[in-house]
């Protein structure tokens, strides 16, 4: 036992340990970090993935509705991208519990989803000929069932439009908010 002590008090023995277990705890730490690093720009890639199909459908919305051209064809852009956020789905909740570790985020991003179908399907299903007080009528009932299912402050100042547009706005803005704020919420978490 004494010859090992020895041995192992050697300085060339101390020396090639500490370069051998320093050199594996070094190594460890940079496999760790790399696969870190990984799941981070996965992340990033998630968010800007679905902020941008996001924002394209709410971009041709807005565009609709500020124009006051509630007549959307069924194989319109703003339906093209509406349906390619359903096509989605699987991925967004695969990958935001994958590299998020969030239920919350592709549980909102869902409730999103669904409103953005609830705005262009009541979009496209006005008539050149509707009443504006029954349509406005709706559009708030929807408004208070959003801000009920997802509470959120409201911004106070917005443009405003002839109604129904100005409704319709003030509902496409909910849908922006929250997206914003989730997506946010969420680069922030991955950056800190």
């Amino acid at each position: 036992m004494d010859h090992v002590l020895t041995l192992l008090s050697k300085p060339i023995v101390l020396t090639v340990m500490t370069l051998t277990i320093g050199s594996y705890l070094f190594a460890r730490l940079t496999e760790r970090r790399s696969k870190r690093d990984k799941i981070r720009e996965k992340a990033l890639q998630l968010l800007e993935d679905v902020g941008n199909d996001l924002n394209s459908v709410i971009s041709l919305m807005y565009g609709h509705i500020r124009n006051s051209n509630f007549e959307i064809q069924k194989d319109s852009p703003v339906y093209e991208k509406r349906g390619g956020l359903f096509t989605k789905r699987f991925s967004v909740k695969i990958r935001s519990r994958a590299f998020l570790q969030s239920e919350e985020f592709w549980q909102r991003f869902e409730q999103l989803m669904f409103e953005i179908d609830k705005i262009v399907r009541f979009m496209g299903s006005l008539s050149e000929t509707y009443d504006l007080a029954d349509v406005i009528k709706r559009i708030k009932e929807h408004q208070e069932r959003f801000a009920k299912e997802w509470p959120f402050e409201e911004r106070s100042v917005r443009s405003e439009y002839p109604p129904p547009s100005n409704e319709l706005v003030k509902w496409a803005d909910m849908v922006w908010d929250r997206s914003v704020w989730l997506l946010s919420k969420n680069l922030a978490s991955i950056l800190r």
